[in-house]
């Protein structure tokens, strides 16, 4: 009897104590914090339990907060993926998605879905990238585990697209950082694609005119939208592709011109800074967005309300996978869309800095962007000495028979008359880029020696030349495409760059002589530039300006392989860093990555695009670069209006640039610089000593310094000021302006302070 009834209590016996174990061991894991280690790259992640309801519980959102620095808070709603950042100074709120409160409900599913989305995928299915996986419409699972210091959410979409993403989001001091991880993307349907990800498209947000402020959009030097109410006048905004067109994947069309010779409408600016920005002047709160990582393919999209919905909206939206169109046959005749055989790697990473008070403004974004470049490494303090810019044009080719003949425009020995009679003006410094230096004249490309042509006077004259020129203080840079050839002069058979599609690339210039120029692969243009600057240095001539590849980024495709914008950038880097190594080097309009390695920045803009719904031009990147990077203008010769482009340079620091030669302009009426209408520089000597003068002591008043402040008063004013005291006016009307005491000429500026 005994053993029987021990028999019949033992499952019961069995099944308490399990419980018991359970219960005991879920109260160890809350009592420790149940720390459980994920494997994510570069991420330490923990489960931890939700936060007891009170402070950290927002009852009425429903949002969570995760983590809390000095000066702010960060709140977490996981059905959204949404996030709060709280001033704790101030009580400014910025939120991530359009909360219910504030949704005016004129909007559709899909843009509803958009709004509240903390992440928005559009899907690629087939061949068609009109798919939108939003976290309102679309089955969706997230789990969310928090860090140290914010969380990480693994979100998967269901059924349709099946899809997974992890993605970090870390409060790290006054920076919030968004973080997905390559190897957390995951395509697990067959036919089924990531395009684009769009990383908190609402970030910082408002409705119509309810707040006071603008956003910063990286067009040009720099451009505003302001927060005001647009009445709908606009149907897009502002979509940028960080570092400019994908020529690999979108074929390139001849420009517009007049008579098949003249160009007719002016390329729109590319975005060199992979930066955005958005600015709340009555809660003074604001935030710089930088692209930290996955910039190569990413676009900037800065919207205006009234463009679809009545949000003003900025952010970053990362491209990981496009359709292209894939020609059936040689002759171009039949074409089909295709997808790209592999996505993006590389981690996709925004960095939010947060500014508050007096710093939140866009002077406060320029100062913040300043100091990440120099904390990071990826810009470096050179020599900011002003020097005016005198570039040369050595020769040209005009067709001649069979073949072409040379149009000399300005020999070595006229390159140093030229440059010692600006010296008797009073120009006792300058940069000097010397172009058609080569052999073959200025479009015989690529170069891969030091080759001077015998219409200049070869080797000897412009190694005597530079020579001299250092001596007396000035510098002569050799001018370099490192990324085109030219079929005319070179073989194409090999080393050409051939888009995604496998068609060659063409870029196709209706030049008088040279009609068709080729990329060439970025692994030649490398091997290219190194052998270029090893032959410089050699010479004693160590002094490249470097074009081509400083502005130019492609997708491509060789012997069956796809390679991506990641490869092209890397492969850049790495022979711009190398040629650093050997050379001095300036760059041409260079995009951001290549900041670090150029003694000099040459083409800066000094205005936006003019798209109609930009509000307000300002010098973002000259702010940024000023007292770290000399900066040079594009080419005074060719400005329309030259009094307010010499008035943007006293506002911006930027110093001035020409383009001359000994030769009257007409000589190249039958060569690819026929648009090169005004050059000779008998017209330009009196001007060019006239703005050496006025800015060379504009420049010893700032010196090295930070341009810390940019204000626009109400009367139109501009005030500049740099952290050595100078401050800059200038008045850009056609009457006196008055600013702090302060009387300033129409059309004109006025220097305070400083040293």
């Amino acid at each position: 009897m005994e053993t029987e009834k021990r028999k019949k209590l033992l499952p019961g016996f069995i099944i308490g104590a399990v419980i018991a174990a359970v219960i005991i061991v879920i109260v160890l894991i809350a009592a420790a914090g149940g720390t459980q280690t994920v494997a994510v790259k570069g991420t330490h992640i923990h489960s931890a339990p939700l936060p007891s309801a009170g402070s950290r519980v927002d009852a009425k959102t429903d949002y969570v907060q995760v983590a809390e620095s000095e000066n702010y808070r960060l709140w977490y709603y996981e059905p959204r993926f949404s996030v709060r950042l709280e001033d704790k100074n101030t009580g400014a709120v910025i939120e991530s998605t359009v909360s219910d409160e504030k949704d005016d409900g004129k909007n559709n599913a899909s843009w509803t879905g958009y709004m509240k989305s903390g992440i928005v995928i559009n899907a690629i299915v087939g061949t068609q990238n009109t798919y939108q996986a939003d976290l309102i419409n679309v089955p969706n699972e997230i789990t969310t585990s928090y860090t140290d210091n914010g969380i990480y959410a693994v979100i998967s979409f269901k059924d349709k697209y099946q899809f997974e993403i992890g993605v970090e989001v870390t409060l790290d001091g006054d920076d919030l950082t968004v973080r997905i991880p390559d190897e957390s993307i995951k395509e697990n349907k067959d036919g089924t694609y990531i395009n684009t990800i769009s990383i908190f498209p609402f970030f910082g947000y408002t409705y119509l005119d309810e707040q006071n402020g603008y956003m910063l959009v990286p067009d040009g030097n720099g451009a505003l939208i302001y927060l005001d109410n647009k009445e709908g006048r606009y149907s897009t905004g502002f979509s940028g592709l960080i570092y400019g067109a994908d020529d690999g994947l979108t074929s390139r069309t001849a420009v517009s011109t007049l008579w098949e010779k003249y160009e007719t409408v002016t390329d729109s600016n590319s975005v060199l800074a992979p930066v955005f920005g958005m600015a709340h002047l009555d809660d003074r709160a604001a935030y710089l967005g930088i692209v930290e990582s996955g910039d190569e393919r990413c676009s900037i999209e800065v919207v205006p309300n009234g463009v679809m919905v009545d949000y003003n909206r900025c952010f970053a939206r990362f491209l990981l996978r496009d359709v292209f169109v894939q020609p059936l046959n040689q002759s171009n005749s039949g074409t089909v869309p295709a997808v790209e055989q592999d996505r993006l790697h590389s981690d996709l990473c925004v960095r939010y800095r947060l500014l508050s008070g007096d710093e939140a403004d866009y002077s406060g974004m320029a100062n913040a962007y300043r100091s990440f470049l120099l904390d990071s490494g990826r810009l470096v303090k050179r020599d900011t000495s002003y020097m005016t810019r005198v570039d040369l044009l050595g020769t040209e080719r005009e067709e001649f028979l069979m073949g072409t003949a040379a149009v000399t425009m300005t020999t070595a020995d006229q390159a140093g008359d030229i440059l010692e009679d600006l010296r008797t003006a009073g120009v006792q410094s300058i940069l000097t880029v010397y172009k058609g230096w080569q052999k073959g004249g200025l479009y015989n490309v690529p170069i891969t020696s030091f080759r001077a042509d015998s219409h200049i006077g070869g080797n000897a004259a412009l190694k005597s030349l530079m020579r001299d020129e250092a001596q007396k203080g000035s510098r002569i840079y050799l001018y370099d495409d490192a990324v085109s050839v030219n079929s005319d002069t070179h073989s194409t058979t090999y080393n050409v760059m051939k888009m995604v599609n496998k068609r060659t690339f063409k870029n196709e210039v209706n030049g008088e002589v040279y009609d068709t120029f080729y990329y060439l692969m970025p692994g030649r243009t490398g091997t290219n530039l190194s052998r270029f600057a090893d032959a410089a240095a050699n010479a004693g001539t160590g002094s490249i300006a470097l074009s081509g590849m400083t502005g130019t980024l492609f997708s491509y495709s060789s012997k069956g392989s796809y390679y991506s914008r990641t490869d092209t950038m890397d492969i850049y880097e790495d022979a711009a860093a190398a040629a650093a190594e050997k050379c001095s080097l300036l760059t041409e309009t260079p995009n951001a990555y290549l900041w670090k390695y150029s003694d000099a920045f040459l083409d800066m803009p000094l205005s936006s695009s003019d798209y109609l719904y930009l509000d307000r031009d300002i010098p973002f990147l000259s702010m940024v670069l000023k007292g770290i990077v000399p900066t040079y203008s594009e080419y005074v010769n060719f400005e329309a209006n030259k009094t307010e482009n010499f008035l943007r340079m006293a506002e911006s620091g930027v110093y001035p640039s020409f383009y001359v030669a000994a030769e009257d302009s007409s000589k190249l009426i039958y060569t690819n610089s026929s648009d090169l209408y005004s050059l000779e520089y008998s017209s330009y000597r009196d001007t060019i000593a006239e703005y050496d003068a006025a800015l060379r002591a504009l420049a010893e008043k700032t010196k090295d310094s930070f341009i810390v402040s940019h204000e626009i008063y109400d009367n139109g004013l501009v005030k500049v000021t740099y952290d050595n005291g100078t401050s800059v006016y200038v008045n850009y009307s056609d009457t006196a302006l008055d600013g702090d005491g302060i009387s300033v000429d129409a059309q004109s500026y006025a220097v305070t302070g400083g040293e």
